[in-house]
């Protein structure tokens, strides 16, 4: 049996599924990052880092038989996190993309960079976090880590060298590096003169699903794959999981249900997701779809504060076995922070919550995405048919779950295939793989 492996490499935790060529996903493996905090930032050690992701391909290894074979892998995952390499060696920590610096640093170096620019050119916004926010805080504060590095990237690119011993980057997982035009799919020369940043010390720029290299002995030893295993370059974490979900048309949408629900929608040029404000991604981009994303922010905040409010120290199946029993509308019942809900069942309020979340997702899918007709949830909720439901009544749209937790790690596996010619593309892979049905 032939085998593909997926990353998803996330905030908090590496994800990994081991694939057969046919889809069938025959195990799925987690580790945790664990996060230091240094002068105030937070940080992951890089080699550390790595060997979590090792750890786990080490672990998918041990799950199949000595006859079968692991094609390719592939990590696609949450993107920003910035490395300084030198000799192949990290000298800096992971500078997380959570950390925050401070602006009256930051724009003495890219003040020339206003922000109107940098969402055009980049596709997201010029925040006080992300890679551009942290290389001109270290321009000021440590000008010597910069230019004494032989390699500036983020953690997945720092992985994929450690795995292969080359370099390469894809415009998707390069959008939060900020350093890419992603019109043009190269490097901003106005972006990397403003950090005086040499473009020689970056990854080069290559397509989704390019394959970099095999397996180098020290990966062979800490991973126990074949060396003849192939690494293939992913995307950003949620593009990868609208490969893994099945999303990639324009009436079709994909919602990510963290601690905010992330809302992914493919569009036919890149323009709409700019003059909607929203991030834009090169998706299946050249050839394909791009994508716009937004947050509906603190969703999961607002569930555990009104579920503690109003029913008390409950657990989310409580919450389900509850809401199931309450009608469409919940009774009447429409919960704010100060709702008086007396007079009403546990089962109406479970239900409100549940519909005040899909209510203030509705307005949203009304300004943004009012064409879709297919709703695919990937994330915690994804176990509750119930939510599903209350989604799906609230907005008129149906709500469906292909791969749910697993769909970023699923999504890379795709990739992996597509990367070792197992699959002619994403789309297809997933249609022969889940059939029509599943569309």
């Amino acid at each position: 049996m032939e085998y593909l492996i997926g990353l998803d490499i996330g905030t908090s935790s590496v994800k990994g599924v081991l694939m057969s060529t046919d889809g069938n996903v025959k195990s799925c493996k987690t580790k945790k990052h664990i996060y230091h905090e240094i002068d105030g930032f937070k940080t992951l050690d890089a080699d550390e880092f790595c060997k979590g992701c090792f750890d786990v391909l080490k672990e998918i290894k041990s799950e199949i038989c000595e006859y079968d074979k692991i094609l390719a892998i592939c990590p696609s995952g949450a993107s920003g996190n910035l490395v300084f390499v030198k000799d192949g060696k990290a000298i800096s920590p992971v500078y997380g993309w959570q950390n925050s610096f401070d602006d009256r640093i930051t724009e003495e170096v890219i003040l020339g960079l206003d922000g109107e620019y940098v969402y055009e050119t980049v596709g997201w916004p010029k925040i006080k976090s992300m890679p551009l926010a942290a290389l001109a805080y270290i321009r000021k504060t440590n000008p010597d880590l910069i230019d004494s590095s032989d390699m500036i990237c983020m953690h997945i690119e720092y992985l994929n060298f450690c795995l292969t011993g080359k370099w390469g980057i894809t415009p998707s997982i390069g959008t939060p590096f900020y350093l890419i035009n992603q019109k043009k799919m190269e490097y901003e020369q106005k972006i990397l003169d403003s950090l005086g940043i040499d473009k020689a010390k970056l990854p080069p720029i290559m397509k989704n699903c390019t394959s970099i290299g095999h397996m180098t002995e020290f990966a062979v030893e800490k991973t126990d794959l074949d060396k003849d295993t192939k690494v293939i370059l992913g995307t950003f974490d949620h593009p990868s999981a609208a490969r893994g979900a099945g999303v990639f048309d324009e009436d079709e949408i994909l919602i990510s249900c963290g601690t905010s629900w992330v809302v992914f929608v493919p569009v036919s040029e890149r323009e709409k997701a700019i003059s909607q404000k929203m991030l834009s991604d090169p998706f299946m981009h050249p050839g394909g779809k791009w994508c716009a994303m937004k947050s509906l922010t603190s969703v999961s905040d607002t569930i555990d504060k009104y579920m503690k409010k109003y029913l008390g120290d409950i657990s989310f199946e409580e919450l389900d076995t509850l809401a199931d029993k309450a009608p469409i509308g919940a009774n009447g019942l429409l919960l704010d922070d100060d709702t008086d809900t007396r007079g009403f069942e546990k089962s109406d309020i479970a239900r409100a919550i549940m519909e005040c979340i899909a209510i203030r997702l509705n307005e949203f899918l009304k300004v943004y995405a009012k064409d879709a007709k297919k709703i695919r949830l990937v994330g915690g909720i994804t176990k509750s048919k119930v939510w599903c439901r209350v989604i799906s009544e609230i907005t008129g749209v149906n709500v469906s779950v292909v791969n749910g937790e697993h769909a970023g790690a699923v999504g890379s596996a795709i990739m992996a295939g597509v990367g070792v010619g197992i699959y002619e593309n994403e789309k297809k892979a997933f249609y022969s793989i889940y059939g029509e049905e599943k569309h």
